[in-house]
């Protein structure tokens, strides 16, 4: 009895771990902590990211990159723009596209 209390206990220790991990792959999340300063919840910019003449990311020209060229600006940057590449994951910027194809439909 005593084994299955600390299998259970185990187990629920991993799967609070793993979806701390998911969280840090979501895409809304990322989104929050890392763009919306400057892109705005919606995508279509704040008043600093027009200071710093972001674009808007439902713009014609951004609807038209692929997803391989938005993850490039992503990593490298562009322009105002920092690079994440050395602090999000591959995974983490497929999500964080994910989300504003997603706010790109609104």
């Amino acid at each position: 009895m005593k084994m299955l209390t600390v299998f259970f206990s185990a187990a629920a220790v991993v799967c609070s771990l793993s979806g701390v991990a998911s969280g840090q792959n979501n895409g809304a999340t990322l989104f929050q902590s890392r763009c919306v300063m400057c892109h705005g919840a919606d995508g279509k910019g704040t008043p600093t990211g027009a200071a710093l003449k972001v674009v808007n990311l439902h713009s014609p020209a951004v609807r038209k990159l692929s997803n391989a060229e938005m993850a490039t600006v992503i990593r490298k940057g562009k322009n105002m723009m920092p690079a994440f590449g050395n602090s999000l994951t591959s995974p983490q910027i497929e999500s964080l596209i994910s989300h504003i194809r997603e706010l790109q439909k609104k």
